[in-house]
């Protein structure tokens, strides 16, 4: 599969798969999943005859995409979840986001090239990203708790961008002994290093007391993020400086 640059790409084959779940292995009707999708039954018809979306075929048969697809449609599924349109809308754009990250990451994993015994450790690191992110995506389907849903869309965010991280590195490795800076975002690396002091000295953890286990977890996400944001901008302050 080309590599996939936007949501509009694949947010029709997004919505057909959904679609095709929901009727299919959920018994939900074509009107029905006209309101839960927010489109006519006319493109819900089209949705299911394979005349819209593109990239359904090939998303259907991606090992790693089936499994978020099916999660997402049995939430959507579940009555008892009140959601209104806006918020589905925003949930099918958030996964086809996560998708897009997912197939393009795999396409480092997938290349059939003799690669060294280093090359294939980093490899594996990408596949291992991909499921996680994939299982924390079924879990923030699953989990009812709003802090809940957040947490795992997290540790979902964060293995994609790790994948990323890493993929990144497979391709250049070739750069990854060289850098360039312009010194000239000295004074901008500065201001930024300032407001992520004054972050840090705002810990979150001590302004919100709760024994809410998932909103105890993020608060102390936010806080190291904010202590690892400042490590990163003065490492590279100090690259400047040398």
């Amino acid at each position: 599969m080309s590599e996939i640059r936007n949501v509009e790409q694949i947010l029709p084959a997004v919505r057909s798969l959904i679609a095709k779940e929901l009727i299919n292995n959920h018994n939900v009707s074509k009107a029905d999943v006209s309101k839960i999708l927010g489109i006519s039954p006319a493109a819900v018809t089209q949705y299911t005859k394979n005349k819209r979306g593109s990239y359904a075929d090939k998303l259907e048969k991606n090992k790693e995409v089936r499994p978020i697809i099916a999660s997402l449609a049995e939430h959507f599924s579940n009555k008892k979840k009140k959601e209104g349109e806006m918020r589905r809308n925003m949930t099918i754009i958030e996964t086809s986001e996560n998708i897009i990250s997912i197939i393009n990451n795999q396409g480092i994993v997938d290349e059939e090239k003799k690669a060294d015994p280093k090359t294939k450790i980093l490899q594996e690191r990408v596949e291992a990203e991909l499921r996680e992110a994939r299982t924390s995506l079924n879990m923030a389907n699953k989990i009812e708790d709003g802090f809940g849903k957040l947490l795992f869309k997290g540790i979902a965010s964060d293995s994609i961008r790790h994948a990323e991280i890493v993929s990144q590195v497979i391709r250049d490795q070739e750069t990854v002994s060289s850098f360039k800076l312009d010194r000239q975002l000295k004074k901008y690396l500065k201001q930024m290093i300032e407001e992520e002091e004054n972050a840090s000295e705002q810990s979150m953890t001590k302004l919100v007391k709760t024994s809410h286990p998932a909103v105890r977890a993020l608060l102390q996400s936010v806080d190291q993020d904010e202590m690892k944001h400042k490590r990163m901008l003065k490492s590279l302050s100090r690259y400047l400086d040398a």
